[in-house]
């Protein structure tokens, strides 16, 4: 909810009297096209002409191949980000000449060889003398510069471009940098008044102004089969439904509420009486800001510990050999004998959602990943793919180039992964994934852990309703979810619970209080009733 405000203030913060006209309207593209820079500058990036844009999605598709073969080459990199950029896809484009910035500073960074072996084949960089030309290295950083200003991130894009201003060795680039970062003083000066009437702490103002948004979309190189929740998705949930609780309360299948694509339900296999639990939702993919110092179980933060149960591994406690079970099956070989502190720090004793969060429940869904294989797309895993791909509207979800790009990257080099060679570890993969959690994660203060993000098994499944037949309660001090009947529900009814306290408001309340979850009315059962009454 709070990274949902977040954005939406940061829309209005964008929307200054710069140079450029606003809300501008797409011209008719092919349906795999569809752009996710949203406008409110005529500086930013213009859409690409319509009969472009066949011509540079294959374009794309060209450099991956080369890519493949020429991995560690800056200038394919480049290529494919400008290509990215010219479709309106400024965040992978920022991904793109990210990395190939990355080869450059290796080449920056290695000491003279005296004959021992090439500069290239010391950093990995696949060709002589690649890089060596500052116009590579113009061509990289402006699309960077402008990629980030695409995106909103002009706080980023201004701290990139000063940190060139002394690229000594490099006189062009430096006098291109101190252009470009004096040009955005005066942008940055005009949010910073914008963001001030909206308060907050110290942190939610420091994100207002620093954290970037795009506009959420499926890229058209992603594969059908990552688009929507498969059978083989609902299979797997339902089996894991029918291990619960016993017995069996609930199945995953097409929702009633009005045809959305893709809108999945959990309804009830049996009578369920009131106050009965119907469902434990325990999770491996949980972030706390300030986790207890004293022994408790890694998975789900349990203390004290009546039961331990120790890891063959290494020194990590469990609660229960269930908690052990899941983290063993899912993230902890990944994660274990690594230090994260310097993922974590940011975040210590933080009481809201903010930021430094976001990283650290990557985290977890990174580690999922990597340890069930590189040889496995992340989006098949069953955790994310479980997940709604999308929220419908196309709404705008937070991008930055430290959260977005950076630290996932240095995430993924820490756990043994080449972010050169990977390709399953795209930034259009690893947006896609931030989207999806973004879409469906929780998020609350615990008195006992600080705050605490998560995204559990089950409880995404559950669509919302003003009049909801269940809640979900969560003790303090534990990620572990369960979920109550709060009346009688009839076998093969659909279960709801609900996002907000909403109950007692009227209507236009509740849409007003439910819309950065929708951006539409809501579609529960009450609110259609009480529309079609014209209350």
């Amino acid at each position: 909810m709070t990274s949902r405000i977040t954005t939406l203030q940061m829309k209005a913060i964008d929307a200054l009297p710069y140079t450029g006209s606003k809300n501008h309207q797409n011209v008719d593209m092919p349906e795999s096209w569809n752009p996710s820079l949203y406008r409110t500058h005529d500086v930013q990036t213009p859409a690409p002409a319509p009969e472009a844009v066949d011509n540079l999605t294959q374009a794309v598709n060209t450099c991956s191949t080369r890519l493949q073969s020429d991995p560690y080459n800056p200038e394919l990199w480049t290529e494919r980000a400008g290509h990215y950029l010219q479709l309106n896809y400024p965040e992978l484009a920022v991904g793109d000449a990210y990395r190939a910035k990355l080869l450059f500073d290796r080449l920056d960074s290695a000491p003279d060889d005296h004959g021992e072996s090439s500069k290239s084949e010391k950093n990995g960089v696949g060709q002589e003398g690649i890089g060596t030309d500052e116009e590579v290295r113009v061509k990289a950083y402006t699309i960077l510069g402008q990629a980030l200003y695409d995106c909103h991130c002009h706080w980023e894009c201004f701290e990139f471009w000063l940190s060139l201003t002394q690229a000594k060795q490099f006189p062009q680039i430096s006098r291109i940098a101190f252009t470009k970062a004096n040009a955005l003083k005066q942008l940055l000066a005009q949010k910073k008044q914008a963001a001030a009437p909206y308060g907050g702490t110290q942190q939610q103002q420091r994100d207002r102004l620093r954290d970037g948004s795009v506009v959420s979309v499926h890229y058209p190189w992603m594969e059908k089969r990552h688009l929507t929740r498969s059978p083989e998705v609902v299979r797997q949930v339902n089996s894991e439904l029918k291990a619960n609780v016993q017995p069996p309360a609930c199945r995953l299948s097409n929702s009633t509420l009005a045809p959305i694509p893709d809108m999945l339900g959990i309804f009830a296999t049996r009578p369920i009486s009131k106050g009965s639990c119907i469902l434990i939702d325990q999770t491996t993919t949980s972030a706390a800001s300030s986790p207890p110092s004293s022994p408790h179980c890694e998975n789900c933060y349990d203390t004290p510990l009546t039961s331990p149960v120790l890891a063959s591994c290494c020194a990590s406690l469990f609660c229960s050999p269930t908690c052990h079970s899941l983290a063993m099956n899912t993230y902890h070989r990944a994660l274990c004998g690594q230090n994260f502190s310097w993922l974590s720090a940011p975040a210590s004793s933080l009481r809201e959602n903010a930021s430094p969060m976001r990283p650290l429940l990557l985290l977890r869904f990174l580690a999922l990943c990597v340890q069930a294989g590189v040889q496995k797309h992340p989006l098949d895993h069953p955790l994310i793919a479980r997940l709604q791909p999308l929220a419908n509207c196309g709404h705008l979800d937070v991008f930055t180039l430290g959260e977005s790009v950076v630290t996932p990257l240095k995430i993924l080099q820490q756990l043994g992964i080449n972010i050169f060679t990977t390709p399953a570890f795209s930034t259009m993969v690893l947006h896609t994934i931030w989207c999806r959690l973004a879409n469906n994660k929780a998020g609350s203060f615990d008195p006992k852990l600080g705050f605490v993000d998560e995204i559990t098994p089950f409880l995404p499944l559950f669509n919302h309703s003003c009049e909801p037949n269940v809640e979900y309660k969560k003790e303090d001090g534990t990620n572990t979810i369960r979920f109550f009947a709060l009346r009688n529900i009839e076998e093969g009814e659909e279960i709801f619970d609900s996002y907000q306290d909403v109950e007692d408001l009227r209507r236009e309340e509740r849409v007003e209080r439910m819309w950065p979850w929708f951006e539409q009315p809501c579609l529960c059962p009450r609110c259609r009733r009480e529309a079609a009454q014209g209350r």
